[in-house]
């Protein structure tokens, strides 16, 4: 037997049956009208022995994101009070619309927790495509660099040669005395190795040839470019991240400027020069470092020091060690800008760029100057 069968609001009707609940929206059911369709209002009006309740849709006309949250109310209360629950009316968009935003079990995603061995292999994928990306990028900055250094050949006023001195100042001059206090603990350290050896077979006065030719060749370029990687090379990429960041970098190229050549290309033949004066006055400190070995560990005279060290020394070995420095300083220079160019995002984006830069100028060095270990002995040099 029916029972009353009115429009209770103006926002919705209802027809109650003994087993039937039919609710009709009839305007929309949005955030707007929100307090009309109040669902727990509502749903007090359903009798303890319905069976079914129906939402009919078709006078309900717009509906946005509360037409969902109302859904899914209705459709909880019924499962709680094992009711049977339906919709008339419903178009496609409102399906796709429910389907898209309502019910969280349709749209949950199982995630499968893979094993630590996949984890690891999948991050040491994505580190190499990491290094292959920076190869690449680095390979094209690196030849916009040299085409740029080359066009100055033909137009020497385009680089900032106003900046040039203080570059060099910071790069070159105020590196020098912690690279000639460290070479020449480094051949005071050889020379004592040196000697323990030496002095077994009698051949004390070869610590000469040893120190001399190893500090030239390869201890004293080599240690001088790692400081000013460490040094000059990551306070480059610190100041131009900096100006990255700060979009100052953008500025210069809204204004017309080339920031290559207006950043870069000074702080590089800045260091480029810098870099075999330091290498000369790092190989006489490692000298006298071995000196001073000589003259306290083997009882070995000054004359006879540097005698042996005119005898064995050539320039070649001077040279090749200077003409390397030329390349490590290029190499801590480009790396140096090139990684504060990388920068993206704010301070802590520069702090890392900065420890990258002095990794990478460190390995790049290193592989370097094997590689040039192995052209000079194929060659003879």
């Amino acid at each position: 037997m029916k029972k009353t069968s009115v429009p209770t609001e103006t926002y919705y009707s209802t027809n109650l049956s003994s087993d039937l609940f039919r609710l009709t929206p009839l305007l929309p059911v949005s955030l707007e009208n929100a307090l009309g369709f109040d669902a727990a209002t509502i749903l007090k009006q359903v009798e303890p022995e319905t069976k079914s309740l129906i939402l009919d849709c078709r006078k309900m006309g717009s509906y946005d994101s509360y037409f969902v949250i109302f859904y899914a109310a209705l459709e909880k209360f019924c499962l709680a009070n094992n009711i049977q629950f339906s919709a008339e009316g419903v178009t496609v968009d409102m399906k796709e619309f429910l389907r898209l935003f309502g019910s969280k079990n349709d749209l949950k995603t199982e995630i499968k927790k893979q094993s630590f061995f996949v984890n690891y292999l999948n991050q040491i994928g994505n580190h190499t495509i990491n290094i292959l990306k920076d190869t690449r990028d680095f390979i094209e900055f690196i030849g916009e660099l040299i085409l740029k250094m080359l066009n100055l050949i033909v137009n020497p006023t385009q680089i900032r040669w106003r900046d040039f001195p203080l570059h060099f100042t910071k790069a070159g001059v105020n590196a020098l005395p912690i690279v000639l206090l460290i070479v020449f603990l480094i051949g005071v350290i050889s020379g004592y190795q040196g000697a323990a050896l030496l002095s077994q077979v009698g051949a004390e006065i070869y610590i000469a040839d040893a120190v001399g030719i190893s500090i030239t060749r390869e201890l004293g370029p080599l240690m001088t470019a790692i400081l000013i990687a460490g040094r000059s090379g990551s306070a480059f990429t610190a100041e131009i991240g900096t100006m990255k960041v700060s979009e100052e970098i953008d500025a210069l190229n809204t204004m017309g400027f080339d920031h290559i050549k207006f950043l870069v290309l000074p702080r590089v033949f800045a260091v480029m020069i810098a870099m075999p004066i330091l290498t000369l006055m790092a190989d006489l400190a490692g000298i006298l470092g071995g000196l001073l070995t000589a003259i306290t560990a083997l009882d070995l005279t000054i004359t006879g020091y540097l005698n042996q060290l005119q005898s064995t020394l050539s320039y070649w070995d001077v040279f090749t060690g200077v003409g390397k420095s030329i390349f490590f300083g290029f190499l801590v220079a480009a790396v140096g800008c090139f990684r504060g160019l990388q920068v993206r995002g704010g301070a802590e984006s520069v702090g890392k760029f900065t420890t990258t830069s002095v990794v990478t100028s460190i390995l790049l060095i290193i592989i370097a100057d094997a590689v040039f270990t192995f052209v000079f002995q194929t060659l003879g040099i």
